[in-house]
């Protein structure tokens, strides 16, 4: 597929979405909930609005250093813009997005924000123009005037630098609760390792829409072995993943002219399921979304019109009719209220989930904090100090990530539970909650260096002649009390042995308090990180809370106002005389059909 040629398929296959579509039909529905003086309808649809009009898809590229990620993003977007030279790392995520102009926005940790050409973009995101990001960037991100970016897809191009299983991998699985979808990348020198395998397991419960690339399929003839393989693991391992196969070098040639190379390069294929599959279902998700929000409300709306016009058309049964509402306005005024079902399920619920997140977090940092010290009890922290550093802030990113990753999962199936109570008034409540994992804080905690000192051949030498004298002291001391002149030779002999013995102590006595300290040194890294991270945790808590609390209050101020509403257009209907009844009818009639036809186009954005 050419690079000509892709504009218009993009617009052929991100049309059956419907985001203008949903976009209508939500519009014409806050017009109708405004006219009928429901400004709380009216603001659940403006959220509904506010999601139609972000329609982006994320996707993470993410995989070992050197596999091909960044190839991989510049071949789909058709430049050269992420740094992809052999002795180049990509060490800051780079978020690619649509704009109309092309632009680089460099996002401080601090909070700043810098402005740089794209040609630029390499100084501040790769090892070698920002070694260990010594730049502070928290993320660089680049808007390009692109066909496959305007379809919705934003690719984030993650750092390579340590692989999945080093703490930038953790970061990496941080962010995975935002992402839409995952695309693991590694190349066809190698089936894939453990570590990929195992980040496709955590992934898969973050970010359920996975696929994998397989790249440098031009550099090893044996690529077709290699991805044969890859399909055994996946298969193996249960995971639902398609594989592609790809080559950037490929592409280019087919960017510069050469049509035949694109199809063997596998970017036609990739790009289809790309806009088709992943944009296409993350869209088409959103649009239903939409249209079930507008026929919530839609159904809200119609309740008092359509109870009205039963009473218009058939008296007789006005007073059955108005019994059945009553009830289902008390069943809604029940939902008001501290005292409500949903509010005890609620409370009680987050104070469940909280005592089992902190359970879970300490139990983690005990565990780790165990297998950190039978590490030091294993060898002399001297010598393993740098590696031991790195394992531990890479194993508490990992610790961190699972935590907020049952956070994440207890948070949904509370929601769920709460909305059982609202399921005879209303037939779905919708919960969209996202809670990321703080890896920002976990990374500017840096386990400090231990004072772990050994003792020089100086300080050898001193213990060996302290000891050494003692002893010989001691032998001579009692050679000249008992009078024997024989045990005098004995003396330096018993020297040497002293001052072995005390090289010894000394040493056993010096590699026990490095331990200590080592010991120290971990126990209090973990304790900074988990006095920050547990604040977090006590945060996204309290969050949740207010935002299930208010989701719920709102649903049940909203439904009790309907049914308030339905129960007073029904009295006013049973006491309204023949005459009035036909002339009214007329207009809740053309109201209800008004309403219909809303309903209608709602029903057909859900395919």
């Amino acid at each position: 597929m050419s690079r000509g040629r892709l504009r218009p398929i993009v617009r052929t296959l991100t049309e059956p979405a419907t985001i203008d579509d949903a976009r209508e039909v939500v519009d014409l529905a806050r017009k109708a909930a405004t006219a009928y003086r429901r400004d709380d309808l009216a603001r659940r649809l403006d959220a509904t609005r506010a999601r139609l009009d972000a329609p982006e898809v994320r996707v993470l590229v993410v995989g070992e250093f050197k596999q091909g990620k960044s190839s991989l993003v510049n071949a789909l977007l058709g430049i050269d813009l992420c740094p992809v030279d052999d002795d180049v790392a990509t060490c800051v995520p780079t978020v690619v997005r649509y704009g109309e102009r092309a632009s680089v926005t460099l996002h401080l940790a601090d909070g700043g924000e810098r402005t740089v050409g794209v040609e630029e973009l390499d100084r501040h995101v790769s090892e070698l123009g920002n070694a260990g990001n010594a730049q502070g960037i928290e993320r660089a991100e680049v808007r390009l005037p692109n066909a496959l970016l305007q379809s919705g897809l934003v690719l984030v191009d993650t750092p390579g630098v340590g692989g999945l299983g080093s703490k930038h991998g953790a970061m990496t699985m941080g962010v995975l609760p935002s992402a839409d979808a995952v695309v693991l990348v590694s190349d066809a020198s190698q089936e894939y390792t453990a570590p990929e395998l195992k980040f496709l397991q955590r992934a898969r419960d973050l970010c359920p829409n996975l696929l994998a690339v397989v790249t440098k399929t031009d550099l090893h003839p044996e690529w077709r072995k290699i991805v044969g393989l890859d399909e055994d693991h996946l298969r193996r391992h249960g995971f639902d993943v398609q594989l592609f196969p790809f080559s950037a070098s490929l592409r280019r040639l087919a960017l510069a002219g050469d049509a035949a190379a694109d199809e063997e390069s596998g970017h036609p294929a990739l790009v289809a399921h790309l806009v088709e599959q992943v944009v296409g279902d993350v869209q088409g998700a959103t649009v239903r979304s939409a249209a079930r929000d507008v026929l919530g409300v839609v159904d809200q709306l119609s309740a008092a019109f359509a109870s009205e016009q039963s009473v218009l058309t058939t008296p007789d049964e006005g007073g059955a009719l108005l019994g059945r509402l009553e009830d289902a306005k008390a069943g809604a005024s029940r939902l008001m209220g501290q005292a409500a079902r949903w509010q005890y399920t609620l409370s009680d619920g987050i104070a469940d989930l909280n005592a089992d997140v902190e359970h879970d977090f300490r139990t983690r940092m005990r565990d780790l904090s165990r297998r950190a010290e039978d590490t030091i009890d294993a060898a002399d922290p001297a010598d393993i100090w740098d590696e031991l550093q790195a394992w531990l802030e890479q194993a508490m990113a990992h610790e961190v990530v699972e935590s907020f990753a049952f956070l994440n999962r207890r948070t949904h199936e509370l929601a769920a539970r709460v909305a059982e109570h609202f399921a005879e008034l209303e037939a779905e409540v919708s919960v969209q909650l996202a809670i990321a994992a703080p890896i920002d804080l976990v990374d500017t905690t840096r386990a400090a260096r231990a004072d772990l000192p050994k003792a020089g051949l100086s300080a050898g030498l001193m213990t060996a002649l302290r000891g050494s004298y003692g002893g010989a002291l001691l032998f001579g001391m009692i050679a000249r009390m008992i009078g024997v002149a024989a045990l005098n030779p004995l003396v330096g002999v018993a020297g040497v042995l002293m001052g072995r013995k005390a090289i010894k102590e000394e040493r056993e006595r010096a590699l026990k308090q490095r331990r200590a300290d080592a010991k120290q040194a971990v126990r209090k890294y973990i304790d900074d990180v988990s006095f920050t991270v547990g604040k977090e945790v006590r945060d996204a808590g309290r969050q949740t809370h207010r935002e299930l609390r208010d989701l719920f209050a709102d649903r049940a101020e909203a439904l009790q106002r309907s049914t308030s509403a339905a129960v007073a257009a029904t009295q006013k209907a049973i006491e309204s005389s023949a005459s009035e009844r036909a002339k009214r009818l007329a207009g809740v009639e053309k109201e209800l059909e008004r309403l219909s036809t809303l309903r209608s186009r709602a029903a057909a954005l859900l395919g």
